[in-house]
């Protein structure tokens, strides 16, 4: 007889076909033990599953310590992910907050080869030949996304809190 991995779940595989379509964002907002290798256990779930998290932000100053783990699938994933999570015996609360929530603010630095265009929804503020964005998570992650299609910018650093 094996040991079983605790963190492994049977379930069907998760369909691919209209994945990219329905995918949204989510970020997983959790409370955590203060104890090594929580980041390892939030990270395995997704892994185990063959799922990528687009960030993983962890606060250990903050009591109890916060974990924020953005990530982007379908509903049926985004489900699946957050009862696993909150079945870690180290998570002590899962809180599951679309991209867009008032709740969840996002800054990021990046260099730009010229000015940047203004948007309404983010803060701007020249750096020299950086900027300082703030604002909601999604909306600067949109304009970052748009900037960088344009090459407006590039070594972009962000940063995500949540209420």
């Amino acid at each position: 007889m094996t040991d079983r991995n605790p963190l492994a779940v049977d379930l069907p595989a998760v369909s691919d076909s209209g994945a990219a379509r329905d995918a949204q964002c989510i970020v997983y907002v959790m409370d955590v033990a203060e104890r090594p290798g929580i980041a390892h256990a939030i990270s395995a779930v997704f892994a185990h599953r063959g799922l990528s998290m687009r960030a993983l932000i962890a606060d250990a100053h903050r009591r109890p310590p916060r974990v924020l783990a953005v990530f982007e699938g379908t509903q049926r994933q985004q489900k699946l992910v957050g009862q696993v999570l909150a079945r870690l015996h180290d998570v002590q609360r899962v809180r599951a907050l679309p991209a867009d929530s008032p709740e969840l603010r996002a800054i990021a630095i990046c260099h730009a080869r010229a000015g940047l265009p203004a948007m309404t929804d983010v803060s701007l503020q020249s750096l020299g030949d950086a900027w300082l964005l703030s604002g909601s998570y999604a909306a600067v992650d949109r304009a970052l996304a748009r900037w960088q299609a344009e090459g407006l910018i590039d070594a972009v650093s962000r940063s995500l809190v949540a209420a």
